[in-house]
């Protein structure tokens, strides 16, 4: 049987140590065997029968992903992070640095704004009241020319959500660009849940 997967390498932007927490840690839960490194994570993933072979690669800033081209090459996906109680996070994200990590990747992929609701997450009372909101967050989206927007506000469920989201679009691509690798990768799915006795937890 051939080992047929997809693979995705997504940039996600913003306070590492935050989105370490908030995107890694919770999928890996649905991961066989991840590996982590100090430039990028792995994870082998199944969902709907699909194993998607994930890299991450987390950075500080949209600069850190251009300096660091030779490195990634491609990217499949690019997640944004904001904090929505701290408005001087999205300052970051300018037209022009987006247009030139456009440029730099050739980038064709999926490109999300999440707005993190962390004080929510920590369950502590907002150091700061001033908070950018829902309306905000999609006009900077338009702005920015993001495909999609998202708050956070429990972190488990909207994460996976995203992750979702992100998964069902691309094996739609998959399913329709090419029908038989498609079917040889579902085999391949069904052989890695059988072989795991069930233990894996699917998207």
């Amino acid at each position: 049987m051939k080992k047929i997967s997809y693979s995705l390498r997504i940039g996600i932007v913003g306070n590492v140590d935050y989105n370490t927490d908030i995107f890694l840690n919770d999928i890996k839960q649905f991961a066989i065997k991840p590996i982590s490194s100090e430039s990028y994570s792995d994870f082998l993933v199944v969902v709907e029968d699909i194993p998607i072979k994930i890299k991450v690669f987390l950075v500080e800033n949209i600069e850190e992903l251009i300096h660091k081209f030779d490195e990634i090459e491609k990217l499949d996906v690019i997640i944004l992070a904001v904090n929505l109680f701290n408005p001087k996070s999205i300052y970051q994200y300018s037209k022009d640095i987006i247009e030139e990590f456009n440029e730099i990747y050739y980038f064709q992929g999926i490109s999300i704004l999440v707005g993190l609701d962390l004080e929510q997450n920590s369950k502590n009372n907002p150091l700061n009241k001033l908070r950018i909101s829902r309306f905000n967050l999609e006009e900077i989206s338009r702005y920015l020319n993001v495909i999609y927007c998202y708050e956070i506000y429990n972190k488990n469920k909207d994460i996976i959500k995203i992750y979702k989201k992100m998964f069902n679009d691309f094996i739609f691509r998959f399913r329709y660009s090419s029908p038989e690798l498609f079917e040889e990768a579902q085999l391949y799915g069904k052989s890695l849940i059988k072989e795991y006795n069930g233990q894996i937890n699917q998207f």
